[in-house]
C-alpha cells in the first residue's frame, strides 16, 4: 500500500463520518503544526525572547484564563450529563452501535470537537510560563501532558466518538474545575497562596486517582460483550499509564522526599 493510499485509508476511509469534515478534524496536520509550533516557542523561541527581558506579570490575564478554564471545564461537564451519559454510560459497558447518527450521538461529537479546541487552548499556560519566566515549571510532564492530551483527543474526535469515551472528559473536567479554582485562588497574593498551600499536594493525588480510574474503566472494553472499543482503549491505556508514572515521580520527588528532608 502506496503511503498516499494509506494517507487516505486512516484520513477517511476509517474515520468518523460525523466529524472528518470538521476544522481542525480533517486533517492531523493542524494539530501537528499547533504542537509543534507550541514546543518551539516554549523550548526554543520563547526564552530566546524572554532571555534579556523582565518576566511579564500578567496577572490580569491569567485570572481571567483561569476563570475561562473554570466556566468551560464545568460547561463540557454539563453538556455531557444534559446528553444523556449518566443515564446511558455511567460506569459500565454497553454496546455502542459505530457512528451513530442521533441526536445523542451528534452531541457527543460537538462536545468532543469543542473539548479538542479547549484542550489546544490549554498549550497558552505554558507560553505564560515561559513570559513570566517560570521555566522550571516546562518539566517533560507538563509538556507530555499537554502535547499528549491534545493528541489524544484529536484522536477521539477523528475515530472514537462515543458515550463510554465521554467518561474521559467528564473526570478530567471535574478535576480541571478544582485545578483551576485553586490557580485563581493563588493568583490573589501570598496570603491567599499561603492559606490555599496546604490543598496543592492533594490536586497531585486528584490527577492520579484520575489515571487509575480511567484505566479500570477502559478496562472493561476487553470484557466479552463489549466490542468495539479495544482499540481507543489500548492508545489511552497506554497514555494514562504514562501520565501516572510521571505524576507519580513528581509527587514523591516535591512532595515525600521534601517532607522527608525537613
Amino acid at each position: 500500500m502506496s503511503l498516499i493510499k494509506l494517507y487516505n485509508y486512516f484520513n477517511n476511509e476509517v474515520a468518523d463520518p460525523r466529524t472528518n469534515d470538521w476544522f481542525i478534524v480533517r486533517s492531523p496536520v493542524p494539530v501537528l503544526l499547533i504542537t509543534f509550533s507550541y514546543l518551539y516557542f516554549v523550548l526554543r523561541c520563547g526564552p530566546r525572547f524572554m532571555k534579556d527581558r523582565t518576566p511579564y506579570k500578567l496577572k490580569g490575564f491569567i485570572r481571567c484564563y483561569n476563570i475561562f478554564q473554570i466556566v468551560t471545564n464545568a460547561w463540557i461537564v454539563y453538556a455531557i450529563l444534559e446528553a444523556g451519559w449518566y443515564d446511558d454510560y455511567f460506569l459500565y459497558c454497553v454496546y455502542e452501535e459505530k457512528f451513530p447518527r442521533t441526536p445523542q450521538g451528534y452531541k457527543f461529537t460537538i462536545i468532543t470537537w469543542y473539548l479538542l479546541y479547549l484542550k489546544i487552548i490549554d498549550y497558552i499556560e505554558t507560553g505564560l510560563f515561559v513570559l513570566r519566566k517560570k521555566n522550571n515549571q516546562i518539566s517533560f510532564l507538563h509538556l507530555y501532558h499537554h502535547a499528549s492530551t491534545v493528541i489524544y483527543t484529536w484522536i477521539c474526535a477523528k475515530y472514537f466518538v462515543s458515550g463510554m469515551a465521554m467518561t474521559i472528559p467528564v473526570v478530567n473536567c471535574s478535576i480541571h474545575v478544582i485545578m483551576y479554582t485553586y490557580y485563581l485562588l493563588s493568583s490573589f497574593g501570598p496570603s491567599m497562596q499561603k492559606l490555599t498551600a496546604p490543598i496543592k499536594p492533594f490536586i497531585t493525588i486528584a490527577q492520579m486517582v484520575q489515571f487509575v480510574f480511567l484505566i479500570s474503566y477502559s478496562i472493561q472494553a476487553y470484557i466479552p460483550g463489549c466490542p468495539g472499543q479495544e482499540f481507543s482503549a489500548a492508545i489511552l491505556i497506554f497514555n494514562l499509564i504514562i501520565n501516572f508514572i510521571l505524576f507519580y515521580n513528581f509527587y514523591r520527588k516535591n512532595y515525600v522526599e521534601k517532607k522527608k528532608q525537613k
